[in-house]
């Protein structure tokens, strides 16, 4: 197909044949020519400039085209081909079109006269060849017609190459929108996981609210919150903690109220937030089981900032009114029933020698439980024996037989800690026995009230393993650049391990800084890498020598075979657990990896089966804290507005999030209510849609006792915004967003001055 200009002019051999009014032929140097008008290829121009992505059909103009070949020319033509090059002429056609008319409308053009170049496939036609051109006509107009034997064809269409025209001006409208919302989420550092939260939020029923709502109900349920705060710390009293603990521990334990005692774990741990150390106290309710101890589920009671981790400064920097809280905290009146309390301490090592005063790892007694000497850490039930002391000289010279044999946690005959003894201790001189400092909490915690923590004791030893065997990794005997070739080569395979593995997060190089060219890790790896870590695949044959490497590979496993047993938690394989604890430490002892013991490694030999045979070693596992600790430090950095109390804001946020694990909106105000009052029916759960109506009209639960104490805090609050209306600092750059009836600035009792932490808000 030609258009008008593009028609060849050498007519001498051209025989024309008008078959149609609107069409016409002939033939030139043996290729067809087809004149067609504007209203003739009207119905295709309009197909194919349509969004159609069937193949165009061209029945009427083929119909044409083969009355004009085979009954005027007696010639044939390949039907197939002809249907092809039609549809391709058009489509130049129109092609060309577009070019021409620059933007402008293309119809104009294409009402001009256009043409169809065809080639002659034969110049006569035979007997043979009319009944197969026949055939082949036949399967143009009806399509390919196959016989019911043989293999089964597919279909097979005719493509038309037509790209159909876009809407520029929608499509440059989606990509600017969508670059813009691309803007949004990078500039204000939205996640995936918070846009998806968004995006399936909108696409639902509910509808979107103001921010000036969100701010609203965000001062609503902040103004509930009795949190006392200063420049450094912001807390809660711990009768209302413990009342919330308590009840988010009765939505997985609904027979809460039939226990004549509650247990409740204080969980210390302090986390490294930028540049400030941070630490974090919160609560749960034991009896809740395991579901109460995860990040979601903690209580928070404090959040204190503090320059060093150590007792001194814990002692300095905890309110004296925060710690007299929790020491008067033994007994809680619910529904005018007094419960008993029982407080348990949670943490790692460290954090328990902050709070019983103790001397530290570095002491001639580093057990937190038991006062062992350092030099005995490794001995236990199988390896007891008698050790010759002498004391003196001379005359005074004299000479004891001491048994060392194994600890105990609990039995005082065993060399178990108490505080009866550290106050002797003290008393006589500094670190006897380790004990150096009060502690922290009075007599408020035992040591009996202390278990280890399952999830340090496995981060910790797996650290000690594989700083041991990096060390033997890097002793060669050779020198120079002989070693430095010996130790990359090392590092090679071991970083090939952990792509393997744990990915690049993990690695190892050569230490720079230490002359002697030693290999070092870099990362860290948390429980579960951990587990991917030290896999049987370890190359320890690659990195250690023969005998050192079939040690550290039994080592490896031993371990690994203690921790699936205190997994699985059962007391009445307690003698298994003992058994597994004691070889390990033999197993350690003798594999010549090191020849002492660490503190985690003794209180496997001699406290570990102690512990779980008297308590749950699950009620004291810190993973849900840990989480906590991460979450804090997404709260600081994740902020917009500058805040001049940041652990304000996030105690209050804590509270929120919370609060918010209750999807039903009448346990979300039965909970702040129980944690104000403690009134609330734990066996009726009908009462919280009875008491969901009985609100003041703010939203708020009052009862008379409390009117006068809301008059006076009202007059509080009016002092409190004409004071900041006097420093002109409105109330959302500060986000203080408290009702000050519910709140107790203590910084002039603590003699602070408040320095900006310079922080956002959150």
């Amino acid at each position: 197909m030609a258009e008008d200009g593009d028609i060849i002019d050498n007519h001498t051999n051209a025989v024309s044949i008008v078959s149609n009014s609107k069409i016409s032929f002939s033939i030139e140097n043996d290729v067809v020519i087809a004149e067609a008008t504007f209203d003739y290829l009207a119905d295709y121009f309009k197909y194919s400039l349509s969004a159609n992505s069937k193949p165009m059909n061209i029945e009427d103009i083929l119909t044409d085209i083969c009355r004009y070949a085979f009954a005027e020319r007696k010639c044939s033509l390949n039907i197939r081909t002809v249907k092809q090059e039609v549809s391709r002429q058009i489509s130049h056609i129109l092609k060309s079109a577009r070019e021409r008319a620059h933007g402008n409308s293309i119809i104009g053009i294409l009402r001009t006269k256009q043409d169809l170049l065809l080639h002659q496939v034969t110049e006569n036609n035979d007997t043979n060849s009319s009944h197969s051109s026949y055939e082949e006509e036949i399967e143009a107009k009806i399509g390919r017609v196959y016989t019911t034997r043989g293999i089964k064809r597919s279909y097979v269409e005719d493509p038309i190459s037509i790209e159909p025209r876009k809407n520029m001006h929608r499509h440059n409208k989606i990509t600017k929108d969508q670059r813009d919302l691309l803007y949004i989420k990078d500039a204000y550092h939205i996640t995936d996981s918070a846009f998806n939260a968004i995006i399936k939020y909108a696409q639902s029923d509910r509808s979107l609210c103001s921010l000036k709502e969100i701010e609203r109900l965000r001062k609503d349920v902040n103004s509930r919150l009795p949190i006392q705060f200063a420049a450094t710390c912001a807390f809660v009293k711990f009768e209302y903690a413990v009342r919330t603990a308590i009840f988010v521990a009765r939505y997985y334990e609904p027979m809460l109220d039939n226990y004549d005692k509650l247990t409740i774990r204080i969980n210390m741990d302090g986390t490294l937030i930028g540049n400030k150390h941070i630490v974090a106290i919160s609560i749960n309710c034991i009896e809740g089981g395991h579901q109460s101890q995860t990040s979601k589920n903690l209580v928070p009671l404090g959040l204190f900032e503090i320059e060093k981790e150590n007792t001194d400064m814990l002692r300095k920097t905890l309110p004296k009114e925060f710690i007299d809280d929790i020491k008067t905290g033994k007994c809680i009146t619910i529904e005018k029933r007094n419960v008993p309390i029982q407080i348990k301490l949670g943490g790692d090592l460290m954090n328990a020698v902050y709070v019983f005063g103790l001397a530290g790892f570095s002491s001639n007694h580093p057990c937190v439980f038991c006062t062992q000497h350092k030099d005995d850490l490794h001995i236990t039930e199988e390896t007891a024996y008698d050790k010759t002391v002498v004391e003196g000289k001379g005359k005074t010279k004299k000479t004891t037989v001491t048994r060392i044999g194994a600890t105990s946690y609990h039995d005082l005959n065993k060399r178990a800690r108490s505080l009866a003894e550290q106050k002797l201790c003290i008393l006589e001189k500094n670190n006897a026995l380790g004990y150096k400092h009060e502690p922290l909490f009075g007599d408020l915690f035992e040591y009996t009230d202390y278990c280890v923590d399952t999830l340090h004791m496995k981060l910790r030893i797996f650290d000690i393993i594989l700083k041991d065997m990096l060390s033997h990794a890097s002793r060669t005997g050779k020198y120079g650049s002989e070693h430095l070739a010996i130790i990359e080569n090392k590092i090679k395979i071991l970083n090939q391990h952990c792509q393997k593995t744990v990915g690049k997060r993990f690695f190892f190089q050569v230490d720079v800084d230490d002359k002697n060219k030693t290999i070092t890790s870099h990362g860290k790896l948390s429980g579960h890498l951990q587990d991917l870590f030290f896999v049987d695949t370890f190359p320890y044959d690659d990195v250690l020598d023969d005998e050192l490497a079939q040690s550290a590979r039994v080592v490896v496993n031993k371990f690994k075979e203690l921790l699936q047993e205190v997994k699985a938690n059962s007391k009445t394989h307690n003698d298994r657990l003992k058994f597994l604890s004691i070889q390990f430490v033999k197993v350690f002892r003798a594999s010549g990896l090191r020849t002492t013991v660490t503190p985690y490694i003794h209180i496997i030999g001699n406290h570990l089966f102690e512990f779980n045979q008297l308590n749950d070693l699950g009620d004291f596992n810190m993973q849900g804290v840990e989480k906590g600790n991460d979450l804090l430090s997404r709260l600081y950095f994740s902020s917009t507005n500058p805040a001049k109390y940041p652990l304000l804001t996030m105690l209050q946020k804590l509270y929120r999030m919370l609060e918010m694990n209750f999807e039903n909106q009448n346990h979300r105000d039965a909970m702040a209510e129980f944690a104000r009052t403690g009134v609330y029916d734990l066996v009726d759960d009908a009462a919280l849609e009875r008491r969901s109506s009985y609100k003041h009209k703010d939203g708020k639960f009052f009862n008379i006792n409390d009117e006068q104490e809301e008059e006076s805090s009202n007059k509080d609050k009016d002092q409190y915004v004409a004071s900041l209306d006097e420093t002109n600092e409105s109330e959302d750059q500060n986000n203080i967003d408290l009702n000050e009836s519910m709140i107790q600035t203590i910084e002039k009792r603590l003699n602070i001055t408040s320095p900006s932490m310079n922080r956002k808000q959150l």
